[in-house]
């Protein structure tokens, strides 16, 4: 009996340093200079600080980057006549972190416009790419999340992704200034966004950069047109059913709008026009989620195959739109929030 009980003595601290190594690999490798998004980061903060200097109530796009390449704020903003910001990122932030954003933004009577692509409703939140990026240049929204998050956060990164940034992390110096892996500071990035919005000859040919970012948090400068050529029912052929966590934000998210008089709008996506996107499975699909929506007061803008356009009009994915591509699908959006947010004269 001593001799069991010793056995599940050292199975049991075993175990737990096992935890404890893991954990500590895990916070000493935040941070670390891997392949990652920086772009985000930086366009996140200028977009931040331009929601910031609107005073009065505004109109905020947010989404993955179909709204970010797709959505013309400034057509918004002169036909609604309401300051707009395009506060819209990356298709795989997953909606939690989306959300997050959105209400250091928005106050009350502000009106949001919520652009996500179809994955997002499905998607699971910490895939390898999100994580990947929180971990090396957000790491506050990790250490924001509840601790069962945290719990899950952690789980969901593979030991081998923890082991590349622990190496990138003993060899900072080298990586971080050789290949470009820095983390800029705030008021860095605010100077290199006014240097290049005064001064149009020291504008970066990066399409993603702050410094193709204009006044309202749109880019300037779209991605190279290229016709793309793959046909796609966008995964609305499957049964469209988002998964328990996806609902809960959004329930959640709504009733916050409601409760501080912010009026929000769903957006669907642009996509290719499509025969896969008239078969009567992604109809009824659809359909259904449409019906879950209204039971819970969210306002979906219109039916998908509005917004389906030739494959002329989209770039280098079947979400990014040409600037042709981006007028009409503003346009398209606009038939529904002109009615909604003009007042009758």
């Amino acid at each position: 009996m001593g001799h069991h009980l010793r056995y599940l003595m050292l199975v049991a601290l075993t175990g737990l340093l096992a935890v404890f190594l893991h954990l500590s690999l895990f916070v000493y490798q935040l941070g670390a200079p891997v392949k990652a998004e920086y772009w985000l980061r930086e366009l996140k903060i200028v977009k931040r600080v331009i929601a910031a200097n609107i005073k009065g109530p505004k109109l905020v796009v947010l989404g993955g980057s179909n709204a970010l390449v797709g959505i013309d704020s400034t057509m918004l903003e002169e036909t609604v006549g309401i300051p707009t910001v395009n506060l819209a990122l990356h298709g795989a932030l997953n909606i939690h972190y989306l959300l997050l954003d959105a209400r250091e933004v928005l106050r009350p009577y502000d009106y949001l416009l919520l652009a996500l692509e179809y994955e997002a409703y499905t998607r699971d939140p910490n895939t390898l790419w999100f994580t990947n990026q929180v971990m090396t240049w957000d790491t506050t929204y990790f250490w924001d999340l509840p601790l069962k998050d945290k719990g899950t956060f952690i789980h969901a990164v593979p030991l081998n992704r923890l082991m590349a940034g622990a190496v990138a992390q003993l060899q900072r110096g080298r990586t971080a200034n050789v290949l470009h892996r820095t983390v800029a500071n705030d008021d860095d990035v605010l100077r290199r966004y006014a240097q290049a919005f005064t001064d149009t000859s020291t504008g970066s040919r990066e399409v993603y950069s702050v410094e193709n970012v204009d006044a309202h948090g749109d880019l300037r400068r779209l991605p190279q047109s290229r016709s793309y050529r793959e046909d796609s029912d966008y995964g609305l052929s499957t049964p469209f059913v988002a998964p328990a966590h996806v609902w809960d934000e959004l329930r959640e998210f709504s009733e916050y709008c409601q409760a501080r008089h912010i009026t929000l709008f769903f957006a669907w996506p642009p996509s290719i026009k499509s025969p896969m996107l008239d078969a009567p499975a992604v109809i009824n699909h659809v359909q259904q989620h449409q019906a879950y929506m209204r039971q819970h007061r969210m306002q979906m803008l219109g039916l998908p195959w509005e917004f389906s356009y030739e494959r002329t009009f989209f770039s280098d994915t079947g979400y990014h739109l040409t600037p042709a591509g981006r007028s009409k699908h503003t346009e398209a959006l606009l038939r529904y929030l002109r009615p909604l947010m003009l007042a009758p004269s």
